[in-house]
């Protein structure tokens, strides 16, 4: 049985020595019977019982009394809606309430003296249960619906249960209600005053709610990774040995978190796959000897965050180890927010506790948690898909993900890590730190094994491969050039995977591709020194060469198109992520032909994931390995074909403004082509993320800006919403992130003294202020604009009450049309104004804002004078604002009060003070003149 956490449930049943049953309790005594409610309780929370077996969650029915004017609620174990009882005299204890949720009887029955306690139970996380409730708490716990009759206590059979949770769940809803100014629940008994429904809560499937928070693409078997990067079979093996035989190692010395690291090109990625897979298909005493993977990745926007890292292994670890599900349950229905805490307390709540529920955690069978790539992991929220400065967040997230690891390491849970990374710095420092050093083990891909041969054992049988499907004669008669690319591949596995992928091209002969990768050198442009990466020099080297045996013609679109490409990646949201969708849209919002980019990145299949059987790829995906990214944005290593970002997002934001200057008042309500919607919900992000390299194109961008039908845009943005608020934020909400809306526009730019530039700011700014007052306005007040959904409501009102704040910052706010239509919504309006009302308030109650405190008085000033019918209601929008005002007024005034009656003690102590202290000193003196006398 489950509550929230800040109540104790405790479970009583008393029967006399026949087995009838006698009473039900009542908090603080029983009607007709002996008072024992007092005595019960304190007796009950000074032995509350710990690590029980939680009960499946509870069901709560909907029932009405008849002949009772309220409505009472059944609480019912098993959905048995008319049985006489199932669990008697529950009590439910927290600071503010008290309330019987013992099971309705069809009868009254009245507590006896010879009464003695059949069962205690309560939540999993509590003392000791008493001895004498230990028969009937196991049976409970168990699972075993308990029916309780006059003479008797037995448990259903099986198909009854069966039977009657059939019908119940069909007709009874399950239902739960809050008291106000408590947390804890009402299953039972009659209810006073307002309530609040919170049915949402019981009704949620555990699976299907972490299924959704939780980034499936990270997992090993997702669609994302398919097909998962895999060790080719007789390669690596020294490594995957050595991993599985740490996990297996019985003998108790082995650390608990084992790191695998190696330069980008190693085949990391490949190994944690193989180590899953393989341990899979062992024949072990137990199942799922993998518990749980996360494998992060640099351009997915759920992947190269740990927003979502402890809802997924939660995710698997509730298939994988079963019995933590129950208290995974309880975890998640008693704070149903959890998704929103911070990830340290997502830990402690849905792994640790539930792991410590268990009875059986010292025998049970150790699970492997596979985290790869935690040098992907770049950006700290979930929310933003921007890229940062490289050292500015990605060290101190990466680091934050470490901490989470060895937290859950330093609890001896029945889990062993494998980490798969990059040697970072910061990484390598942090692991060799003091609390890590012991709890570490240490292994270097790139010293391990042998990985000559390992690409050698690949190349063979790739190019057996390509012969076969090719029909070609052997190996050997026709890769006359194998052993020199096992030679210049150094060892790197990436390498030779991507030599194979280029010459594996259906349109050319793979032999004359393959001569042309290992006898073309370097042309003399290339003796740069790359120093810095030696390891990946041969790798590099290859991408040049691919760049180059592209058609030069094509070169200058190719890179646009990469540029585009890497700017989406990173700022960018689409309705569609398929690549070829976006690049698509791309197309459009530039005005090249349709095709075009795709057609431009087509040679370079090697690399991307482009071409015939990857139609579907997701943009994020769409590098093969996130080393030709970085060697695209190193111009130190791709030379002549390195991509300019800056340059990229300049043209793609005018391309934008371009395509937005077609956005009227009159064509308000049009249906938007897919490069409008584009626009639409980009073009605050690229503004934020652009760094202007040229004072002309920052003036030419904000000229643009100034020129467009802003309030026709913020419409039309809320009327064609094309992506999931919740997952990718709000581009609008970008605009109030700095204190100053003309911040937003000049903290791009390096030209704040600039005369010139300080005008235009002023004229966008002020241009952008009207149109949001403008565009708020006329949803508040309009008629004719269809209904929104319930998600665009909600950030409608949250952007308005951002807007509210910055005007009433102004002397004259009450004047702001903005401030006038809040106080006189539209039909249309009504749930929009509702909404920013809830948000203001929320904000009051947050900050105890007093410029927010005058604006909500004036507004409901404002319709109580108008006689607003929706004040005029009991349930106003304004009630819990205006409580919450007369409760901080009362606790000022008492404050007030108490400080001027100590005030006024204080003064009369010392005024009674005074003249005893000068009847002292004339004692004193006397004293002394006697003395010398």
């Amino acid at each position: 049985m489950y509550l929230s956490d800040d109540a104790a449930l405790t479970v009583f049943s008393y029967i006399d020595p026949a087995g009838d049953i006698l009473g039900r309790g009542q908090p603080g005594g029983c009607q007709d019977g002996p008072s024992f409610g007092h005595a019960w309780a304190s007796t009950v929370m000074e032995n509350p019982p710990v690590q029980g077996q939680p009960l499946p969650m509870t069901q709560v029915n909907y029932n009405e009394n008849k002949g009772n004017q309220y409505q009472s609620l059944n609480y019912d174990h098993r959905l048995q809606q008319n049985d006489n009882l199932v669990f008697n005299n529950a009590f439910v204890f927290d600071n503010s309430l008290i309330s019987d949720v013992g099971a309705v009887l069809n009868r009254p029955v009245y507590p006896s003296h010879e009464a003695r306690p059949l069962g205690i139970l309560t939540s999993p996380y509590s003392g000791t249960p008493s001895t004498s409730a230990a028969t009937w708490t196991q049976e409970a716990m168990r699972g075993l619906p308990v029916q309780c009759h006059r003479s008797s206590i037995m448990p259903r059979s099986d198909a009854e249960i069966e039977d009657r949770n059939d019908v119940a769940s069909h007709q009874h809803p399950q239902v739960v209600y809050n008291q106000r100014y408590s947390n804890a629940p009402i299953f039972n008994g009659n209810i006073y005053g307002p309530v609040q429904n919170s049915s949402q809560i019981i009704t949620v499937d555990v699976l299907q709610f972490l299924y959704q928070h939780a980034a499936m693409g990270a997992v090993h078997e997702s669609d994302e990774r398919f097909p998962p990067p895999l060790c080719h079979p007789g390669t690596r093996d020294v490594v995957i040995g050595g991993v599985i035989g740490w996990y297996l190692d019985r003998n108790g010395e082995k650390k608990g978190i084992m790191w695998v690291h190696a330069p980008a090109g190693y085949g990391k990625t490949a190994v944690a796959g193989s180590v899953k897979e393989r341990l899979d298909a062992m024949e072990l005493s137990f199942t799922y000897p993998v518990g749980a993977t996360f494998f992060f990745w640099r351009t997915s926007p759920e992947r190269n965050s740990p927003a979502r890292f402890i809802i997924t292994l939660v995710y698997q670890l509730s298939q994988s180890i079963p019995e933590l599900r129950p208290s995974i349950e309880f975890a998640i229905k008693s704070k149903p927010g959890i998704v929103k805490m911070a990830l340290e307390d997502q830990l402690m709540e849905l792994i640790v506790k539930p792991f410590r529920s268990l009875t059986n955690l010292d025998t049970m069978p150790n699970r492997l948690v596979i985290v790869d790539g935690i040098d992907e992991c770049i950006n700290s929220d979930r929310e933003s898909r921007v890229e940062r400065k490289y050292a500015e967040d990605q060290e101190v997230v990466q680091i934050r993900v470490l901490r989470l690891i060895h937290c859950l390491q330093s609890h001896h849970l029945p889990l062993s890590f494998l980490i798969l990374s990059r040697p970072e710095a910061w990484i390598k420092r942090h692991f060799e730190s003091e609390p890590y050093r012991d709890a570490v083990e240490t292994l270097d891909l790139y010293e391990v094994g042998d990985h000559m041969n390992d690409v050698k054992w690949f190349v063979r049988a790739e190019l057996s491969r390509i012969a076969k499907s090719f029909h070609l004669e052997g190996v050997d008669e026709e890769w006359t050039d194998e052993q020199a690319l096992v030679r210049k591949s150094e060892g790197h596995m990436v390498y030779a995977a991507t030599v194979i992928r280029h010459i594996d091209d259906e349109y050319a002969d793979p032999r004359a591709l393959l001569r042309g990768i290992v006898h073309v050198y370097s042309p003399s442009g290339s003796t740069r020194s790359t120093s810095h990466s030696a390891p990946l020099s041969p790798l590099y080297e290859l991408y040049r060469q691919i760049m180059r045996s592209c058609p030069e013609r094509n070169q200058s679109l190719m890179r646009e198109v990469l540029e585009d490409t890497i700017v989406a990646q990173s700022d960018c949201f689409c309705q569609d992520y398929a690549h070829e969708a976006v690049l698509r849209v791309l197309d459009d919002v530039s005005k090249r032909s349709p095709g075009d980019g795709l057609r431009a990145l087509r040679p370079l299949h090697a690399v991307l994931r482009i071409g015939d059987g990857n139609e579907g790829t997701d943009i994020h995906s769409l590098f093969i390995h996130s080393s030709f990214r970085e060697f695209l944005e190193d111009p130190q290593l791709s030379f002549e074909f390195a991509v300019d970002l800056c340059k990229g997002r300049e043209r793609r934001l005018s391309n934008v403004l371009d395509r937005m200057s077609s956005i009227t008042t009159d064509t308000i309500g049009n249906k938007l082509e897919d490069a409008d919607v584009f626009a639409l919900d980009n073009w605050p992000w690229l503004w934020r993320n652009t760094l202007f390299k040229s004072r002309e194109t920052h003036i030419d961008l904000m000229k643009k800006l100034g020129a467009l039908d802003l309030t026709a845009c913020i419409i039309q943005f809320y009327l064609y919403p094309s992506f999931d608020y919740a997952w990718c934020g709000d581009a609008l909400a970008l605009l109030f992130e700095f204190s100053q809306l003309s911040e937003f526009f000049i903290q791009s730019g390096e030209w704040e003294e600039d005369p010139e530039i300080l005008s235009i700011v002023h004229m966008v700014t002020s241009h952008t202020q009207t149109s949001l007052d403008d565009a708020f306005t006329l949803l508040l007040k309009s008629s004719t604009f269809p209904a929104f959904s319930a998600d665009v409501i909600a950030r409608m009102a949250s952007d308005c009450a951002r807007r509210l704040s910055r005007v009433i910052s102004q002397p004259d706010w009450r004047e702001n049309k903005l401030v006038q239509a809040l106080a006189h919504p539209g039909p249309n309006g009504i749930d929009m104004f509702k909404g920013v009302v809830g948000q203001l308030y929320e904000d009051f109650f947050d900050f105890d804002d007093q410029s927010i405190r005058d604006l909500l008085e004036h507004i409901y000033e404002v319709m109580v004078q108008e006689k607003n019918p929706i004040v005029e209601v009991e349930n106003h929008p304004f009630r819990d604002f205006l409580e919450l005002k007369a409760e901080r007024d009362w606790e000022f005034d008492s404050s007030d009060l108490s400080c001027r009656i100590a005030i006024r003690s204080s003064t009369f102590r010392r005024k009674r003070l005074v003249p005893w202290t000068l009847l002292l000193y004339w004692v004193v003196f006397k004293y002394l003149v006697y003395t010398r006398t």
